[in-house]
């Protein structure tokens, strides 16, 4: 299983059912070989396999049918097509319930529907949570099911403790389509994210496992492309583009457009980024995929103001906002909001923006919240209350320096400059030769801040921290944590001298 080498599991699993007729057995086989087969490309054919092995099995061995859906609810993830929803339902309900199948029943209907039920599988998180405390292997997959029900404060916390305390899960990619590397994403936890991408590529390449590949290299273009890296950005969309096929694998497909917008937004070039992001979005607006599609509604109507497309987006949204109806997640609210603040006539505009930074939650998706504060400083400044932009705008330079978003500090000191706030346009010499993140870790340890208090500051892990400290004292030409005080201070003094 580990290896990733489907032919050889197959060759094992027919051996084993010409060796004999234990049901039992025979169920774990075919469990085993449908965990592995949903990595590859083959989503109609395993989803077909699966499915009617499920079937199959659903009186004699429920256990293994539950099993089976549990991989078949993840290949309906990866394809998005919705009659793979309706037939796992089906099954679903011809299978007994039980005290200890409720975790993995779960899992079915939250992969395969996450805003079908969305308080009910919030409510039930908690019990999920701690049963895996006392299970490890089971932290991953809690953490997915957070991850998908825009939880993903306690989807990072999962992560970081299966990373920490279960090192024996094999080679395989963890996650769901790279939910590990979207959470860290979202959490503003980049480096980590490119880290998990960068682990799933390369078992992913060896095991000529393609859609785990191209599932890391569209989370990667996105990061990428937030970091203002756009040809590189460009670049692994259109890897993991061309390692799939997109009416197959529509996740993928959808991760790729976005990370595509994004770049084009970086670089200005808003006509490609509206685009790129419509693909995103049927013909009539509907999502291409059942959750990847909706985290774009807000990207789409930036775009579409600075291109022209206001009545086109403002369909999308609206369209979007009833399917979602009472199922959205806050994160989703708040992107509806900022997205209707956005297309919105210039008198409507403030409520909708107020609406997105209304609830505390949402500064745990901390580039999204930046955004908005950016949108909402903007239109402060044109309406000339520029007293009341300038917190917000501070706000959110502040952010997007800390994530290291270069297209986006750039687009806030301009705004921040616009409005009279006196921003500093280059690193002291001193600190120019480490990232935009790596600056703000070396002046918090400077400050005497823990590892773990950065971390906790910055949206990083404390050994995403230790590392960026290690790398960094080489180029600061210094050896020691004590030695920062004195290098800022030194900085600092040069600065005011030039001044």
């Amino acid at each position: 299983m580990f290896t990733g080498d489907l032919a050889w599991v197959e060759e094992l699993t027919a051996a084993a059912r010409a060796r004999t007729d234990d049901p039992a057995l025979l169920a774990s086989a075919a469990v085993q070989v449908g965990r592995l087969a949903i990595l590859t490309l083959r989503h109609t054919t395993v989803f077909s396999r699966l499915t009617d092995a499920a079937e199959g099995w659903a009186v004699s061995q429920p256990a293994a049918a539950l099993g089976l859906l549990a991989d078949a609810a993840v290949v309906r993830f990866y394809s998005g097509e919705d009659a793979q929803r309706r037939r796992i339902h089906d099954i679903l309900g011809r299978l007994p319930e039980d005290a200890s199948s409720t975790g993995l029943r779960t899992w079915v209907r939250v992969v395969s529907d996450p805003f079908g039920g969305r308080d009910e599988f919030v409510a039930v998180l908690p019990q999920l949570i701690a049963e895996a405390e006392a299970r490890p292997e089971r932290l991953t997959t809690v953490g997915i099911m957070a991850w998908l029900l825009d939880e993903t404060p306690q989807a990072v916390r999962a992560f970081d403790q299966a990373l920490d305390r279960w090192q024996a899960q094999g080679a395989l990619p963890e996650g769901l389509g790279g939910a590990v590397a979207w959470a860290y994403v979202e959490r503003g936890r980049w480096d980590q994210a490119r880290e998990a991408c960068a682990r799933a590529t390369a078992v992913g390449q060896a095991a000529g496992l393609d859609h785990a590949a191209a599932c890391a290299a569209a989370v990667d273009a996105t990061v990428l492309a937030y970091q203002g890296d756009t040809p590189a950005a460009r670049a692994r969309a259109d890897e993991a583009l061309a390692l799939i096929d997109p009416l197959e694998s529509r996740s993928v497909a959808v991760y790729a457009r976005r990370a595509l917008g994004a770049a084009a937004a970086a670089d200005g070039a808003y006509v490609t980024a509206y685009d790129q992001l419509r693909l995103v979005f049927t013909g009539d607006g509907e999502p291409v995929h059942y959750h990847a599609s909706f985290p774009a509604l807000a990207d789409l109507a930036a775009a579409a103001v600075r291109s022209g497309r206001r009545e086109d987006a403002a369909a999308i949204v609206e369209r979007c906002a009833r399917a979602l109806g009472d199922n959205a997640s806050p994160r989703l609210h708040a992107l509806l909001s900022r997205a209707r603040g956005l297309l919105a006539d210039p008198e409507h505009a403030e409520s909708h923006f107020r609406a997105a930074l209304a609830d505390p939650v949402l500064a745990h998706w901390p580039f999204e919240r930046a955004q908005t504060l950016l949108d909402l400083a903007e239109w402060l400044r044109r309406r000339r209350r520029i007293a009341e932009a300038r917190a917000p705008l501070a706000d959110a330079l502040e952010i997007f320096r800390r994530l290291g978003a270069r297209p986006w500090i750039e687009r806030a000191r301009a705004e921040s400059r616009a409005a009279g706030l006196d921003v500093m346009d280059t690193a002291p010499d001193a600190l120019a030769a480490l990232s935009p993140q790596q600056q703000q870790i070396i002046r918090l340890a400077a400050r005497g801040l823990t590892n773990r208090e950065i971390g906790e500051k910055l949206f990083l892990s404390p050994r995403t921290v230790s590392s960026h400290l290690y790398r960094s004292f080489p180029k600061l030409g210094i050896t020691a944590r004590s030695q920062l005080r004195d290098l800022l201070d030194g900085v600092l003094a040069s600065t005011a001298h030039q001044e």
